[in-house]
């Protein structure tokens, strides 16, 4: 029983977050900010993606019981090592998410030290018997099965960071009611959100009744709640006056399509920013809407995309995590529809005469046939991942008895 526990839990947090290497990134980069690692920063995808794989692999080799004692080993020193992380979590409180399912679900910092708990009750005595469990086959292929699972989710995941998140858990994957999320965040109690400005390398903080004025700069918003259950939802965009726009935005009265880029220096290279020019003429004669929404100054994203962007193109600005969180491909983009996301594409997956089209057929039906693709694709990669499993353990048996009967 705690094998199956140790193994389903590690498989699904493993799975989780290495089909979202972005954002596992930003969860690692957390991290190195709090232990004063910054410089590290550049590797938190692959330290993410390779944790994550680790996590993955260990639970399919104890569910599959293959490879125990190496298996059980690993699993304990990473289960010690997440527990004594989230007590100090529970106890200084330094980050606001430990991202141990990274955005499939939100845990209390509580809620993942008991989890942490459980985990270590369940390998604790898997390691202590780590040299009684019979082999499901020879090391080999063991190794071999173990491999392929590796290679499975390790191709998913660089697909997921090249294009965009297979299967998204977001506040913006597909199907989200952007202005139906606001009203409940406004609507909680316990939100309180302060906006960070910058004036001549001063930063200062300001409620939403208290902005400032013009001359300073927005930077990000910070969420001050002492209640950390249910984090409000964090959509905040300002245009280059720094005035807040946000509700401007999602009630554009025409089909509203977003190009989000939250890296304006590594996006931009003069092929791609023609094609967003083509793009937004497209757009527009199917008569929709494109706006840019960056995570960088007015004056910065003028320095890069020239002089006459401000003029021909609606923007929105908003801080780094936003604009990655709206889209996990950097000049991704986002159709938006009365306030839905209907459909998203990473920067190389539009077509735009292709996939353009959508614009001008009803939403709600666009909306829905791709929230039950994905839908499909997640309970279909759930049902091939233990069927796998089944049949290989069935696999190892067959192979084992033939050997036994053979000697």
């Amino acid at each position: 029983i705690v094998r199956l526990i140790f193994g389903l839990l590690f498989i699904f947090s493993g799975f989780v977050k290495i089909i979202d290497p972005v954002g596992t990134g930003l969860v690692i980069q957390e991290y190195l900010n709090v232990v004063h690692l910054d410089f590290l920063s550049f590797a938190r995808v692959v330290i993410g993606v390779a944790l994550s794989l680790l996590e993955f692999m260990v639970g399919v080799a104890i569910l599959m019981r293959m490879r125990m004692r190496v298996a059980a080993s690993i699993g304990l020193w990473m289960t010690v090592f997440f527990t004594i992380t989230t007590l100090l979590l529970l106890i200084f409180d330094p980050i606001q998410d430990c991202g141990c399912f990274g955005e499939a679900a939100s845990l209390t910092h509580g809620e993942t030290f008991f989890k942490n708990l459980v985990l270590l009750g369940c390998i604790i005595p898997i390691y202590i018997k780590r040299n009684n469990f019979r082999r499901a086959s020879s090391v080999f292929a063991e190794w071999m099965f173990i491999s392929i699972y590796g290679v499975i989710v390790l191709s998913l995941s660089i697909v997921s960071y090249v294009r965009m998140p297979v299967i998204e858990f977001t506040d913006f994957k597909m199907g989200a009611d952007i202005a139906s999320q606001m009203v409940d965040s406004v609507d909680n109690e316990d939100f309180n959100t302060v906006f960070v400005y910058e004036k001549d390398g001063e930063r200062r903080e300001f409620s939403i009744d208290e902005l400032p004025d013009t001359t300073w700069t927005y930077v990000e918003s910070v969420d001050m709640s002492m209640e950390r259950d249910d984090l409000p939802f964090e959509f905040h965009v300002t245009n280059a006056h720094g005035e807040y726009i946000t509700d401007t935005l999602i009630t554009v009265d025409k089909p509203l399509v977003i190009c989000s880029i939250y890296d304006i220096d590594r996006f931009y290279t003069p092929k791609r920013w023609m094609a967003v020019n083509m793009l937004k003429e497209r757009v527009e004669s199917q008569g929709g809407e494109l706006w840019l929404l960056v995570a960088t100054t007015p004056e910065h994203l003028q320095e890069v995309l020239g002089a006459d962007v401000m003029e021909r193109f609606e923007v929105g600005y908003t801080d780094y995590k936003t604009a990655i969180a709206v889209q996990r491909s950097n000049g991704g983009y986002l159709y938006i529809n009365n306030a839905f996301i209907v459909k998203k594409w990473s920067r190389q997956g539009l077509q735009a005469d292709a996939d353009l089209s959508v614009i001008s057929q009803d939403f709600d039906k666009v909306m829905i046939r791709d929230i039950i693709k994905q839908q499909l694709i997640y309970e279909i990669s759930i049902v091939v991942l233990f069927l796998s499993i089944i049949a290989i353990r069935y696999l190892c048996k067959v192979v084992a008895i033939r050997r036994l009967k053979s000697l």
